[in-house]
C-alpha cells in the first residue's frame, strides 16, 4: 500500500529529512564534547589530586633507633629452662613456690630465683616464655602467657619443670598488644607492621627511616 501525501507534505518531506539529519548531527557533536569534557576534566582532577594529596617529599631520613627483631611463630613460642642466671630487663611480678621465687621479665621469660636463705636470694636460672606479661601460682602450677597462649608448667621440682598443658588464643587481645610489640626505651623506632606470621622477640639499634616515635 502507498501512502499519499496531500498539500504542501510532499514538497517539505525532503527538507524535513535533510533537518532530521542535520539535527542529529548536531546532537552526537554535542553529546561528544560532552564526553571529551568529561574525560578532560577526570584527567584534571586526578593530576591535582596526585599534586595535593600525594606530593613527593623525596626520601625519607635516616636516623638513629630501634629496628625490631622477629622470628616465626613457632620458634618465638617454644619454652626453654636456661640453667644460668640472666640479667633483669623489664621487672614484672613475682611468686613465691616454697623456697624458689618466680618473677616475671615482661616479654622475655621468668627468672628462677633460690630464696633458701633469704638473705642471701639469687637468681639461678631462666624460663625463656617471649610474649609474657603475667605469672600466677596454685598449688604446684605455675600459670603464664607466651602471646596469645595460656602456659602451664608443673613447678613441684624446680629444677626439673616440666610444661603439661598450652591453651592456644586463650588471649586473643594479646596478638597486637604484647609486650615487645613497641620498643621499652623512648626515641625513634621502625614502624611495626602487624604480621600474622612472625612476632617481634627484640629490639636492636640501627640506622632507620625516620618513622615512629615513642616518648
Amino acid at each position: 500500500m502507498k501512502i499519499k501525501y496531500s498539500g504542501i507534505g510532499p514538497l517539505l518531506l525532503p527538507f524535513a529529512l535533510k533537518s532530521e539529519k542535520a539535527l542529529t548531527g548536531f546532537f552526537f557533536k554535542i553529546n561528544c564534547m560532552k564526553y571529551l569534557s568529561f574525560i578532560f576534566l577526570m584527567i584534571l582532577i586526578s593530576s591535582c589530586w596526585k599534586i595535593n594529596i600525594h606530593p613527593d617529599y623525596g626520601p625519607v631520613p635516616k636516623v638513629w633507633g630501634n629496628k625490631p627483631v622477629f622470628a616465626a611463630v613457632d620458634a618465638a613460642k617454644k619454652i626453654l629452662y636456661d640453667p644460668v642466671k640472666h640479667s633483669l630487663i623489664n621487672a614484672g611480678n613475682i611468686y613465691v613456690f616454697k623456697n624458689t621465687i618466680f618473677q616475671v621479665d615482661v616479654g622475655r621469660g621468668i627468672h628462677v630465683i633460690d630464696n633458701s636463705v633469704p638473705s642471701d636470694a639469687h637468681r639461678i636460672g631462666f624460663i625463656t616464655i617471649n610474649g609474657c606479661e603475667q605469672v600466677s601460682i596454685r598449688g604446684s602450677y605455675l600459670y603464664t602467657n607466651s602471646y596469645t597462649d595460656l602456659v602451664t608448667i608443673d613447678i613441684s621440682d624446680p629444677v626439673n619443670m616440666k610444661i603439661v598443658n598450652t591453651i592456644p588464643n586463650a588471649f586473643p587481645d594479646m596478638w597486637i598488644s604484647y609486650p615487645m610489640f613497641e620498643p621499652e626505651e623512648s626515641g625513634y623506632y621502625e614502624c611495626n607492621a602487624f604480621r600474622t606470621d612472625s612476632v617481634v622477640v627484640g629490639w636492636v639499634k640501627d640506622s632507620i627511616p625516620q618513622g615512629c616515635y615513642k616518648n
